[in-house]
């Protein structure tokens, strides 16, 4: 039974799973192989190197949109989530495998809705929709115009959210009967209460409030909301109970003074068993006062039907009679008043002495208890921070003498060694004027190629090592350019892909991205053998992801010993408190994720 200290943070979590009835779709899809299925990270990881080994798109599809499920539902990444549906899809759609790739892109319409895409994620759901009503899947098609309606309101366009929604009542109505539905959990919850099994017709009647909020219909939400209130009044759940028979008050409509008066005669029991005494006292006056109301009305009802039947002597007689039962009800209410305030004067005086005599002793016993508590937690926080410091320093400092000395070699090997090659260069042009024959030299011709190689080489060195346009134009202009650079005739095709805005990112995290596209990349054309390989760039609002795959070799991360580019790529993520996800497999590719808090 859920106690009312922590009904505070249930009921926003039941209003935003209300919300979400509407926007997340595995709730209502039907069946779809492996769609259903609930795995936990090690089948999730073994689905993926199946996939990737056996070149399977459906598997590796499959695979990573269960990953972006664990790592939203588990772990609460919704940004990653967001990287992995994208990646999903696009398998889907190269297995060819139409309703999962449309599935799939609702999902990531709605995630693109949170971050801002609202208009792209309703073009999403628009050619969603399409494809559901060309395949005739009416049960999709009904989902994805309760998606449709509210991110147009999210938009703003509430004139066609309005349409939408009515659209998608009609759909609904014609594959649910939801009124019956709720008729059968009301008999349901009848029947378990006869078995008095309280905590299953709570449950159902939780369920009957939820249809009946759904769909409006206010008689029921009352009727659940008293219900729930009662239920658990019968199973001792006093707070509860409490919380429900008010919302039970709120919303029961002024004309039913039947249920009124439950409502008032149940809180008042509620509130003498929670000792609120000047509660229950306050309800069972009105319990009184309406039940007195009622008695008149059906006194009234009932004098004019007896005129008629009986005549007015039989009138005053059953007037009478009904006059002193009131009477009678009302000193029986009274000694029951009399006595309870009587009892609660004598177990308030046991309780205050009691109290008086505890209070001052576990008082002690707990501040002293705090204290060590709030002591022990923050030196181990101290010790924490003071680790995380120096490990950061120590870090940054490598980070920083690796630059310097990137600075250092590259101004050498321009400003010095390519100066000299290059007064190299014009003396051999020199000379080559002055001595007759020079000119037509075969071997001097070579050694003026090879020396303009050397020239070409050392200033591409010297660009690797500091990348000048990072500084000038920024990280995207900086990774285009460093695939210009790299990109060889008869090498491999490398595609560049980017999305968000990359202008105003902080030096030292573009500089550190920078050299792990640059490790990824050079680690691809040096070992992987491949013949197309992706480098994309994705900024979110927290986050930054870099992408690095190529369909070449492979290798097995567990088994293939690490290199020194290897374990710098791991100390540039560590300093950025980054995550690195890597798959590969023999013969599969290689596949590089590295995300970034911003």
């Amino acid at each position: 039974m859920i106690k009312l200290s922590h009904y505070d943070d249930i009921l926003p979590l039941f209003r935003k799973t209300a919300v979400y009835f509407l926007l997340a779709l595995p709730a209502w899809l039907p069946a779809q192989e492996g769609f259903e299925d609930k795995l936990n990270h090690e089948q999730i990881q073994n689905l993926l190197s199946k996939g990737i080994e056996t070149g399977d798109d459906g598997m590796q599809a499959l695979g990573w949109y269960k990953w972006a499920i664990y790592r939203e539902t588990e772990m609460g990444n919704r940004d990653s989530a967001f990287q992995y549906l994208r990646r999903s899809a696009d398998l889907f759609l190269t297995d060819k495998d139409t309703l999962a790739y449309h599935r799939v892109r609702t999902e990531l319409a709605v995630r693109m809705a949170e971050r801002g895409l609202v208009s792209d994620a309703v073009e999403i759901q628009r050619e969603a929709r399409a494809y559901f009503k060309k395949t005739d899947n009416r049960r999709l098609e009904t989902l994805v115009l309760a998606q449709m309606s509210r991110l147009l309101e999210m938009r703003g366009d509430t004139a066609e959210a309005s349409v939408l929604r009515r659209e998608f009542r009609e759909k609904s109505l014609q594959l649910n009967d939801t009124l019956l539905l709720i008729n059968v959990f009301v008999d349901e919850v009848g029947y378990l209460q006869g078995r008095k099994a309280y905590r299953d017709a709570i449950s159902m009647a939780f369920r009957v409030l939820d249809l009946s909020e759904k769909t409006g219909n206010a008689a029921y939400v009352t009727w659940a909301e008293y219900q729930i209130g009662y239920l658990n009044e019968l199973n001792r759940d006093y707070l509860m109970s409490l919380r429900f028979l008010n919302r039970a008050e709120k919303s029961n409509p002024p004309l039913d003074a039947a249920r009124r008066l439950k409502i008032y005669q149940h809180k008042a029991t509620v509130y003498q068993k929670l000792d609120s005494l000047s509660q229950a006292m306050d309800y069972a006056q009105r319990a009184i006062s309406l039940g007195d109301t009622l008695l008149n009305r059906y006194r009234t009802g009932a004098s004019d039907r007896l005129a008629v039947l009986y005549g007015v002597e039989e009138k005053s007689r059953l007037l009478e009679a009904m006059t002193r039962e009131k009477k009678a009800i009302e000193i029986s209410i009274r000694q029951q008043r009399d006595f309870f305030y009587v009892l609660l004067l004598f177990f308030g005086a046991i309780i205050l002495a009691l109290i008086f005599i505890v209070r001052d002793y576990k008082h002690r016993l707990y501040t002293n208890r705090v204290i060590a508590q709030q002591n022990e937690k923050i030196n181990q926080q101290t010790i924490r921070q003071l680790e995380d410091a120096l490990k950061i320093e120590s870090m940054q400092s490598m980070l920083e003498g690796q630059e310097s000395e990137r600075r250092r070699i590259a101004h050498d090997l321009h400003d010095s060694l390519g100066g000299l090659l290059a007064a190299t260069r014009m003396r051999l042009d020199n000379l080559s004027g002055k001595v007759p024959g020079l000119p037509g030299n075969e071997e001097l011709n070579k050694i003026k190629s090879l020396l303009d190689d050397t020239i070409a080489e050392t200033r591409q060195i010297a660009r690797n090592l500091q990348p000048g346009n990072l500084h000038q134009f920024g990280l995207m202009k900086a990774v285009r350019d460093l695939i210009v650079r790299v990109q060889m005739e008869g090498g491999p095709a490398i595609d560049f892909q980017h999305f968000g805005d990359f202008t105003n990112l902080d030096h030292t995290l573009a500089l550190n991205c920078y050299r792990i596209v640059q490790e990824l990349l050079q680690n691809s054309l040096k070992h992987a053998s491949a013949t197309e390989i992706l480098v994309q760039l994705t900024r979110t609002e927290n986050e930054l992801a870099l992408l690095v795959e190529d369909n070449g070799t492979g290798y097995e991360p567990g088994i293939t010993p690490k290199g020194m580019g290897t374990d710098n790529i791991a100390q540039r993520v560590s300093f950025l408190k980054g995550e690195i996800s890597i798959q590969s497999a023999k013969g599969q590719g290689t596949s590089s994720m590295v995300t970034i808090p911003l």
